[in-house]
This record gives structure tokens, C-alpha cells and sequence, in this order.
């Protein structure tokens, strides 16, 4: 059975919610709650499959509930009930990816819907519940005015926003833009929110979109030193069996992605597995040479033909045309980007993202989060070449999962 909590100080609405989501069609427990204070109790001994919250309440508001959400890593798939009333805002807030949006006054099909199609993506593995990066920004949607105070491990720093804007962040070594930066990189967040905002000096002098784009950007480059620290750890294995027109290298990441490094066996036969995954591409008239690359850069495999020459130089900047069209595409508001084609004089490179995590750019535990780089040369069939990358790469998640 299916727990739904439904959090909203309008006692009638919350009995008509209640009933009507009772007699759906589905084996569901509808629980509700006046507060996000009452929320926190109910959650604290229930296990909820879904939260349904509005966002301005007494004792407790939303923001303060979907921070208590973020801070403990429930995961708890969310839609929120708000107000907000433009079809501009509301396509921004589907856009966030980690919770759902309705408008009231709800329509009860279309939250029915919503639930059912929610639950129905559940069970394949894509909701994810609320992230810290929706969470301020939802914050700048609803203008409002607060202090989030974020602890991660030991480290403690302060958001404050005046009618939706950061206008100042400080961890104690750090103000402003840097310092908001750091905080967003944090790890495991824990939020208490205030509901005033008791500061005079403005340090930010960018976009919230801006800084939480470089933060991921500088989370990525980080995991990226860290790889290269521990290449001495990496076992590059070239086939021997492959066609002599093709180059293959397949780089092994099981000993720094898991606890539980692969056998022997189960190594190969993944390796056999991505092999053949990456020789359908060679049928390709005009094939060059084919890459599969994490979101930082790090080549992970890769095949090439008799014409390719330095592939995985080409991959890492191939790689970054995609990162950087994928940032501006979210800048523009139209979701994230997940193909680049750059047709050149002598070649097409077309670089495909394929991320199972609900963050555009930061890569998630359990996720497959990689882009797929494919050369061919100037004359090849490209509609074909998409097809079969779109057909390929998720076949692939499986082997890159983490």
C-alpha cells in the first residue's frame, strides 16, 4: 500500500483531497497533516511513498518542510500545491526536475493523474525527491524573504534572501559569491530556515542560476582530480580479438565507483558487453571513431577506426561544447540540452548526454550519467548515426551505472 501524506492548513480542502484521492483507483493511505510541523511527525513514523505540500502555512511553511526533506535524504517523491499563477513560472518549476508542480485551485483529474503517473515513474527508478538546488530556487520563485542556515559535516554557512534574491552569503572564511558557490557544492546538506532576513549587506553579484551552475561545474573538476589521482588504480585493457581496422580501449572503473569491485569474469564480461555495444557504430558508413565520456571529461571507452587520430582530445572538447550548451539551454529556461551536432569541414561530431539522475549536471549515486561522442566523416548518414545513438546509449546505462 501506498503512503500519500497531504500537508495543507485548509482543513475542508484536506478532507475533499483525502476522500477523493481515497476513492481513486489504486491501493492508497491518504494521510494528512495542517502543518509542516505535524508533516515532520507523521514522517518521522511513516514511511511516505509521496508528499503533497502547500506552501504557505502557519507553524510550519512548506519551506521549511521541503528543507527538513532535503536535510535528512528522505527521497520522497513531491509535488507541490502553490499559487504562483503564470505558465512562465510554472514551466520553470517543472523544469527543476525533483518535485512536481500544481497550481491552485488544483484540478482533482489532474492530480489524480499526476499521482498515478508518478508512482507508475517510480517504480522504473526516475522520481528522485526534492534537491537543494530546486529548493532555493523555488525559493527565488516565491520571492521570499529568509535566512537558510546549511551545516554539512562540520561546515556551517548562511543563504539570505530578500523577496527571492540572494543577496548575501557567508561560511565564515568566505562572503558573497564565493561563499555561496562553496555552500551549493556541499554534500549532504542540512537546511533550518528563518523566516527573516536580518542583513544590510548585499555580496552577491550574480544570478542564483549562475552560481549554482559553477558550482556543479567546479564539483565535476573536483571529481575529475580525483580520477586522475587514482589512475595508478586503473587497469587499460586493449582487445585483442577486435578487427585490425579498429582500436579499442576500454578504461575499468569498478575499483574506485563501488564497494564491491567485479570478479574477474564479471569484468569481462562487461567489457564484452560494451565492445559489442560500440562495434554497431562501425557499420555507420562514414564512421570515424566512437567515445563514451563522464560529465567532467574523463574518457571511460572508446573506438576508433584507421582514420581517427587523437579521439579522446577531441571527446574531452567535444565534451565541454555539450556541458556548456546543456548550462546555457537551462539559462535560457528551456530545460536541459541533450544533443550537439557540430557539423565541421571535414567531419561530424555529434555528443549525446544521457542522465538518469534528475540534476542536469552533477552526476547522482545510482544514476548513469555519461555523453556519448560519435565522429564520422564530412558525407556520412547522419539520420541514421542519431537513431542508432539514441538506441545505443541507453543500452549502455547499465554498464556506466554507479
Amino acid at each position: 500500500m501506498k503512503n500519500i501524506l497531504i500537508v495543507d492548513d485548509e482543513t475542508t480542502f484536506l478532507l475533499s483531497l483525502k476522500e477523493g484521492l481515497i476513492s481513486l483507483e489504486g491501493d492508497y493511505n491518504v494521510l494528512t497533516s495542517s502543518n509542516g510541523k505535524e508533516a515532520v511527525e507523521v514522517m518521522e513514523k511513516t514511511k511516505i511513498d509521496l508528499l503533497l505540500t502547500d506552501i504557505k502555512m502557519p507553524v510550519m511553511d512548506g519551506f521549511a518542510l521541503l528543507a527538513h526533506v532535503v536535510s535528512k535524504r528522505l527521497h520522497i517523491p513531491t509535488i507541490v500545491m502553490t499559487a504562483f499563477g503564470t505558465s512562465e513560472i510554472e514551466e520553470r518549476l517543472n523544469n527543476l526536475g525533483s518535485f512536481h508542480f500544481l497550481e491552485k485551485p488544483l484540478d482533482f483529474k489532474v492530480l489524480a493523474n499526476k499521482i498515478q503517473d508518478m508512482f507508475k515513474e517510480g517504480a522504473t527508478g526516475y522520481i528522485e525527491g526534492v534537491s537543494l538546488a530546486s529548493f532555493l530556487q523555488l525559493v527565488e520563485m516565491d520571492r521570499k524573504t529568509c535566512t537558510l542556515r546549511v551545516k554539512s559535516n562540520k561546515k556551517i554557512g548562511k543563504l539570505y534572501f530578500k523577496g527571492g534574491t540572494l543577496v548575501h552569503a557567508d561560511t565564515g572564511t568566505l562572503t558573497g559569491d564565493k561563499a555561496a558557490c562553496e555552500i551549493m557544492c556541499w554534500a549532504d546538506p542540512e537546511i533550518e530556515v528563518s523566516g527573516v532576513c536580518n542583513i544590510k549587506k548585499h555580496s552577491i553579484n550574480s544570478s542564483l542560476k549562475s552560481i549554482l551552475l559553477n558550482s556543479c561545474r567546479l564539483e565535476d573538476e573536483e571529481k575529475g582530480s580525483d580520477i586522475e589521482k587514482m589512475k595508478q588504480r586503473i587497469v587499460v585493457n586493449s582487445s585483442e580479438e577486435a578487427d585490425s581496422e579498429l582500436d579499442l580501449d576500454i578504461i575499468e572503473l569498478e575499483d574506485i565507483v563501488t564497494d564491491n569491485p567485479m570478479n574477474t569474469q564479471q569484468k569481462e564480461e562487461k567489457k564484452m558487453s560494451v565492445d559489442d555495444k560500440l562495434k554497431e557504430f562501425a557499420s555507420i558508413e562514414g564512421f570515424v571513431g566512437v567515445g563514451v565520456f563522464t560529465p567532467s571529461g574523463e574518457s571511460l571507452c572508446s573506438l576508433t577506426g584507421d582514420k581517427a587520430k587523437n579521439l579522446k582530445d577531441i571527446g574531452i572538447l567535444a565534451n565541454s561544447v555539450l556541458v556548456n550548451a546543456q548550462k546555457a539551454s537551462l539559462e535560457m529556461g528551456t530545460g536541459r540540452g541533450q544533443l550537439v551536432h557540430i557539423e565541421a569541414e571535414y567531419a561530424n561530431i555529434i555528443v549525446r548526454c544521457l542522465n538518469e539522475g534528475t540534476d542536469p549536471l552533477r552526476s547522482q549515486p545510482g544514476k548513469a550519467h555519461i555523453h556519448l561522442m560519435l565522429i564520422l566523416n564530412s558525407d556520412a548518414a547522419l539520420g541514421l548515426a542519431k537513431m542508432k545513438i539514441g538506441k545505443i546509449i541507453g543500452s549502455l546505462a547499465d554498464e556506466f551505472r554507479v
